[in-house]
């Protein structure tokens, strides 16, 4: 079992199973109208909406980008998630390779309701047409809320997402579709101390994806490897999941917070942890 296990391990760090060409949108080759850093007003079926938007400043008509999209927490807004690089992902995009988006919350106390499905789904085909975006790399984060409604897409949105990662999740409390039980890739970082969205919900919320991305769910049995207390973290990759959609599971001695640090460092791991995720696909 065990050779097994480093064998699965060996291709999946190698990118054997996931790698696949670029579908551009249809938005290759036209000029660019939004603006490469800042916001923009977006008219959809229900009203209008800030989305914040960072585009590389090279950007190339031409070549396909991935697609970040950065999804706020209840209390926060959009311009937070851009001011913090997206969940501090967009400062690792040395090579620019994505956009990163962050649309604004409802404006309400719980900024993602039913209607937010709609928004994602009328923003995003908007930004295929208007970029040139790798339709097969989008991915979605956030934190708290924002990993709620990140998880959610997660359960009705495989045909278009690729992969979410998700900061403080829970598997409630949150208008949730109905789900697809189509495959996802997912990543999931929580604090053991959270007593706001619980290890339990977060990790009920890592179950049911692992439900969808194995034979008959046989990796919901699989026994995950968590931190020790007041450790540096763990991150656990699944060995019996389809390797096409991968699930990350990182935890670490820690509260309600999306930046978890490892004791001592003053830098979070979180980003990289996600980062090398999504480079994953």
């Amino acid at each position: 079992m065990k050779i097994i296990q480093f064998i699965l391990l060996s291709l999946f760090a190698t990118n054997i199973f996931c790698s696949e060409d670029a579908v551009p949108s249809k938005g290759c080759g036209r000029e660019i109208s939004l603006p490469k850093t800042g916001s923009f007003e977006f008219s959809w079926s229900k009203g209008k909406r800030t989305i914040r938007i960072d585009v590389p400043d090279n950007y190339d008509n031409q070549k396909p980008y991935k697609l970040i999209f950065g999804m706020q927490c209840a209390g926060g807004w959009a311009g937070g998630v851009q001011q913090e690089g997206y969940y501090g992902l967009k400062p690792l995009d040395t090579e620019k390779t994505c956009i990163f988006v962050a649309p604004e919350g409802n404006g309400n106390t719980l900024p993602w309701d039913e209607d937010a499905y709609v928004l994602f789904d009328e923003l995003l085909e908007y930004l295929k047409n208007e970029l040139c975006i790798d339709t097969t790399r989008v991915f979605s984060t956030g934190f708290s809320y924002g990993a709620m409604f990140s998880n959610g897409l997660a359960w009705n949105h495989q045909k278009v997402l690729r992969a979410v990662a998700v900061y403080e999740v829970a598997e409630r409390n949150i208008a949730l579709p109905e789900k697809t039980g189509e495959p996802i890739g997912w990543m999931g970082v929580e604090g053991l101390d959270d007593n706001i969205c619980t290890p339990e919900m977060a990790r009920n919320a890592r179950d049911i994806i692992l439900g969808f991305n194995s034979e008959n769910g046989v990796a919901v049995k699989e026994q995950a490897e968590e931190a020790a207390p007041h450790q540096a973290h763990k991150c656990y990759d699944y060995v019996t999941v389809d390797q096409k959609y991968p699930v990350r599971w990182c935890t670490q001695s820690g509260g309600h917070l999306w930046d978890h640090k490892d004791p001592g460092s003053t830098q979070s791991w979180v980003p990289q942890a996600t980062w090398d995720f999504f480079n994953k696909f």
